[in-house]
């Protein structure tokens, strides 16, 4: 399907490569007179490499080498990273379906239907299904639970080796970046003994190992026995501000959110929002910058309330969804532990909640549905179940991987 903005965006940055590859020409390769001096500061050009979409920037690194050492440095990776991410109009923003395809957020915020047309399918390296995403890479699992930590964009991958495991079986995965030490982090949690888990909440009390991996040092480290008596509901943890969250219940019934700390490895606790924890669903998500929660009542299911946690340390609900009649036929066929939603705030305030296979767009300020997107189902990939909201980076896991054995070999050297 043609698209005008698309076909825009397209000729933007095509002009825009041609005159940055005839500047660079014009610069290196023109002779100076004596009497004509060329200044080019390199903060113009720096600026504008900055502005260029990931998949366009990585087009230069092969213009020259100091072009290539200055897109590929940590500073620049992480600038450009920023500026993506904070960018107003959403030009690096997407949405990751469960099949592993990609479609850009901003034309979702107008339109009525994406068709497969509109998907970008991308190719990872292995069979695997979604474990999480940030900063523009993503961690992909198998049932075998080969990892590998992967960047579409700039179609880098890292397999990480000598997994502790073998089996996804009784396991819950989770994946993060540590700020304080600029690294990626995956952790598996395994119930070594069987789980027994009801509608009842009844836990058993199994032994729990943390295996964590870090891609900076590219290696593993265990943490025993930190949350026993705990049994976290969801497969999948949520990422925000440095933590891992899960939604947990421990053998008397009453649920709670876990979060593991990347930075200090450690665990904590956070309480819900005071509502009556009998027979209510629940599911993580982010908003903003901020956790956020749904609680959906299994006795009603009319509506669905959904809290934000603030910085400051309470909840806030920020409004009821109720639920209208696009959802009825789908609410009645899918259970409710797979109601899965995510969030992203808009320029002007709305909110785009995904529920697969919809797309709900809610007016920030008065809070109601203003339009839902039907994603068409592909059979050959197995659906087109929403995952959550990705940003499109430079970020090589390789070179992170890299930088930290060089950081290991020259303390092992200073230390010999």
């Amino acid at each position: 399907m043609f698209s005008f903005l698309s076909f825009r965006d397209w000729i933007y940055q095509t002009l825009l490569f041609k005159l940055l590859l005839s500047w660079y020409h014009f610069i290196f390769t023109t002779p100076i007179s004596t009497t004509t001096e060329i200044i080019i500061p390199n903060e113009i050009l720096t600026d504008i490499l900055l502005r260029l979409p990931a998949e366009s920037l990585m087009r230069f690194t092969s213009v020259s080498k100091l072009w290539n050492q200055q897109i590929s440095s940590p500073h620049f990776v992480n600038t450009h990273l920023k500026i993506a991410a904070n960018d107003k109009k959403f030009r690096n923003h997407g949405i990751i379906f469960g099949n592993l395809q990609f479609c850009h957020l901003p034309p979702l915020f107008n339109k009525r239907q994406v068709t497969d047309e509109e998907l970008i399918h991308m190719d990872p390296p292995n069979l695997s299904f979604f474990v999480g995403s940030v900063n523009g890479l993503i961690c992909l699992c198998n049932h075998e639970l080969e990892t590998y930590i992967w960047n579409p964009t700039i179609r880098k991958s890292k397999k990480i080796h000598d997994s502790p495991l073998r089996s996804s079986s009784n396991t819950k995965l989770g994946f993060g970046y540590d700020e304080s030490r600029d690294d990626y982090k995956v952790l598996f949690i395994n119930y070594s003994s069987l789980c027994y888990y009801d509608s009842m909440c009844n836990v058993s009390n199994p032994k729990i190992v943390v295996y964590i991996y870090s891609l900076r040092t590219d290696s593993w480290t265990t943490v025993h026995d930190q949350i026993q008596g705990n049994f976290l509901t969801n497969t999948l943890g949520k990422y925000i501000n440095g933590k891992i969250n899960w939604i947990s219940c421990n053998r008397l019934g009453i649920n709670k959110i876990i979060s593991f700390d990347l930075a200090d490895e450690t665990w904590g606790t956070l309480e819900l929002p005071i509502f009556r924890q009998d027979n209510c669903n629940y599911q993580l998500g982010v908003v903003g910058n901020d956790l956020s929660l749904i609680n959906t009542s299994n006795f009603t299911n009319t509506s669905s309330d959904v809290w934000i946690f603030k910085n400051c340390g309470f909840w806030t609900k920020l409004f009821t969804i109720k639920h209208h009649p696009d959802l009825s036929l789908f609410m009645v066929s899918t259970l409710l532990d797979a109601f899965t939603i995510q969030f992203h705030e808009s320029n002007n305030g709305d909110f785009l909640l995904l529920l697969p296979p919809l797309i709900m767009i809610f007016d920030g300020l008065t809070r109601r549905l203003k339009h839902s997107v039907y994603v068409e189902e592909s059979v050959d990939d197995g659906g087109c179940d929403a995952i959550e909201i990705y940003v499109e980076s430079i970020v090589n896991p390789l070179m992170i991987s890299d930088q930290g054995r060089h950081i290991q070999n020259h303390l092992a050297e200073n230390y010999a």
